[in-house]
């Protein structure tokens, strides 16, 4: 083997050992966790009960319709079935075998079967896992992390997950409801055992410096009045631990004056969202008035195409 030959296999088998931290394979595992993360919290329904939940609200004539259309997909699937039978009866012997071999390491995809996953947990983790070797120094990868273990409740895990994202940015607003959440969740398990109570109880003691939740959350509040981002975070926070301040919570999470400096469109989105998601509960009508007051102060010109 020449030299120079030798060097560039070497190279692509350094490349394939960290070709996972590249921002790029970054970014695609941290989607596709998002996406099996929602999967998790609200499982699509059966593709029968999904019809028949159709059906319902169809006249006879538009439900004929659709199942017309529907025999007809089949009909097409099945002729396509025999086309690709009678091709694979005609090809020569060894590319047959070939194909056999390596269709029977293939799995296919098929969206219907990606959508309706069994286990989107451990799907998760599938990509979580790379992440946590090569990545450990980004801390999206660790309150990823602390998500899907927050989901399976391994509170060790999650305590080990929020003290490292905890070690790179102790302000960030995603750990900081994920420090709320969890220690929550802790306060609301009595059945844990008495040696993981303790160490929990320590550690986050260590982090909330001996402060109770509301008090946390003030703080957190105050010390980042002009960033919507954590005044976002601090408002949600405020919503799950006290329903009876939604009003207030919507008021802090809507901020658009001048004081605000992190006022773009994607983050104003965010806060559409969350006003949409449940975060703050039912609020359809400050939703509104937000998207409104946003278009108006902040970026008239986005009035049709912006998505706010």
């Amino acid at each position: 083997m020449r030299k120079l030959t030798l060097r560039a296999y070497v190279d692509l088998l350094r490349l394939e050992d960290t070709l996972r931290r590249h921002g790029f394979y970054f970014k695609a595992a941290r989607s596709a966790i998002e996406i099996y993360l929602k999967l998790y919290d609200n499982p699509l329904t059966s593709e029968s009960k999904q019809q028949e939940r159709n059906s319902e609200n169809l006249s006879a004539k538009e439900l004929k319709k659709m199942l017309s259309k529907q025999r007809r997909a089949q009909k097409k699937a099945k002729l396509e079935e025999e086309r690709k039978q009678v091709e694979r009866e005609h090809q020569p012997k060894n590319q047959k075998q070939d194909e056999e071999e390596t269709s029977g390491l293939k799995e296919e995809l098929l969206p219907e079967k990606l959508e309706r996953i069994e286990n989107p947990l451990e799907e998760a983790i599938k990509f979580l896992i790379p992440l946590k070797n090569l990545v450990a120094d980004n801390i999206d990868t660790h309150l990823l992390a602390f998500e899907i273990y927050f989901r399976k409740g391994k509170f060790l895990l999650m305590l080990q997950s929020v003290k490292r994202a905890f070690a790179i940015n102790r302000n960030n607003p995603w750990l900081h409801e994920c420090l709320i959440k969890f220690s929550k969740s802790v306060s609301n398990h009595s059945n844990l055992p008495d040696i993981v109570s303790k160490v929990l109880s320590q550690e986050m003691q260590k982090i909330l410096v001996n402060k109770d939740l509301e008090s946390f959350n003030e703080d957190f509040l105050k010390h980042n009045a002009t960033s919507l981002q954590h005044l976002l975070s601090g408002a949600k926070m405020m919503y799950f631990l006290d329903k009876s301040r939604q009003e207030k919570a919507i008021a802090i999470a809507t901020r658009l004056d001048e004081a605000i400096k992190d006022k773009n469109v994607k983050n104003l989105i965010k806060v559409s969202e969350a006003l949409l998601d449940g975060s703050f509960g039912s609020c359809n009508s400050q939703y509104e008035e937000y998207r409104m007051a946003c278009h108006t102060t902040c970026f008239p010109s986005l009035l049709l195409s912006c998505p706010l």
